[in-house]
């Protein structure tokens, strides 16, 4: 999996390595009992869900403004003045989080280690609100030998807190803002989500839908060349145009979970499946563009460049089949990024381009990456 995007030092091996996340975790520490990530899904190799505990957690980082380095946002655009709007037209007041959203960004922008929370709920996969606050209440009183103590389905997130945010001032910071995120859930969000239910189920079944007949097909070949045959698809509307990956046990091609923005809007439907087909392919666009000299040393550019490459080579990937599946990806794309989608596959590639712009060199790179060549982890 990708090497992490920060100018930290390399860690021994095995490691599994976040897209972003400055750390690595040990291969004994995923060999824990109960810990595979992805083990709340069925015998489907790809399973597209949504999680309250995935979208309270991406909501309430959002809600305070941290973000990562970068041109590009983790999260959607205006996603804390959208909610603070709705709830201002309800008559609702600031909920404990948001008064202290401004303590916690400045705590977290001012240690690097804090960008483990851009990731909390992919660790956490197979867990529920309650199992993810507990254990990271825990992790803040106990430290690591919390994650022991953890219930299955929150050991391994436990266990991968515990291994970054390690000092007493961290864990002081975590525990203020997993109690915080706590009473968001219990006074304002859970309501909210649960009034949007509809909508979600409406917008996840066409995820599920499109995976299904046309994105998981097409890239299945692809996928398969960089051990990235099953796992878990977390569709959560507070992401925005870039989302998470992470790979779980070492030698287990369906222990993969994979984050993307979901839309409730009718245009955007099915997006998500496209949306997963452009992250899977990150970390194989971001070798391809080390291996030709071509990543820059800034994290926040080699993000950006890798991004770029990642978009086209979803599109490599996908683009053979000759049923619109192409524009269907390319659409996908666009809209994320907030796009206005042209009518026809000549200008819609056009468009994708002016989004997604390569150098030739990059294009190259890309264009001559063999999949199937490609090391699995």
């Amino acid at each position: 999996m990708p090497a992490p995007m920060v100018s930290h030092p390399p860690f021994p091996s095995p490691t599994i390595r976040s897209r972003f996340a400055p750390f690595a975790i040990s291969l004994a520490l995923l060999l824990l009992p109960g810990v595979n990530a992805a083990s709340a899904q069925s015998n489907a190799r790809w399973v597209v869900r949504s999680s309250a505990a995935t979208d309270l957690w991406f909501h309430s980082v959002a809600l305070t403004g941290f973000d990562a380095y970068g041109a590009i946002p983790l999260y959607a655009p205006g996603y804390a003045t959208q909610v603070r709007t709705a709830r201002e037209e309800e008559g609702k007041g600031l909920t404990r989080l948001e008064r202290e959203a401004p303590t916690f960004r400045a705590a977290f922008a001012g240690d690097r280690d804090f960008e483990v929370l851009h990731f909390v709920p992919i660790y956490f996969a197979a867990a529920d609100v309650d199992q993810m606050l507990d254990a990271l209440a825990a992790v803040a009183a106990e430290g690591e030998s919390a994650a022991a103590k953890a219930p299955p389905a929150a050991r391994f997130g436990a266990a991968a807190v515990a291994s970054v945010l390690k000092t007493p001032a961290q864990r002081a910071i975590l525990a203020r803002f997993a109690a915080a995120v706590r009473d968001e859930w219990a006074t304002a969000y859970r309501a909210e989500r649960a009034a949007q239910s509809d909508q979600r189920d409406a917008a996840l079944r066409a995820a599920v839908s499109a995976w299904a007949g046309a994105a998981g097909p097409a890239a299945s070949s692809s996928l398969a060349g960089r051990s990235l045959d099953g796992g878990l698809i977390l569709a959560s509307p507070p992401l925005g145009q870039e989302g998470r990956l992470f790979a779980g046990r070492p030698g287990d091609r369906e222990d993969n979970v994979v984050a993307v923005h979901l839309a409730f809007s009718p245009v955007a439907a099915g997006d998500p499946a496209w949306l997963a087909v452009r992250e899977m392919a990150f970390p194989a666009a971001r070798e391809a563009l080390a291996a030709a000299g071509l990543l820059p040393t800034d994290p926040g550019a080699a993000e950006l460049a890798t991004g770029r490459a990642a978009a086209h080579l979803g599109a490599l990937w996908v683009g053979g089949r000759g049923d619109g599946a192409l524009d269907a990806y390319r659409r996908a794309l666009l809209r994320v990024a907030g796009k206005s989608v042209p009518a026809g596959a000549v200008a819609i590639e056009h468009a994708f381009d002016a989004t997604y712009p390569l150098t030739a060199a990059a294009t190259r790179a890309i264009g001559e990456l063999r999949m199937s060549q490609a090391p699995s982890r």
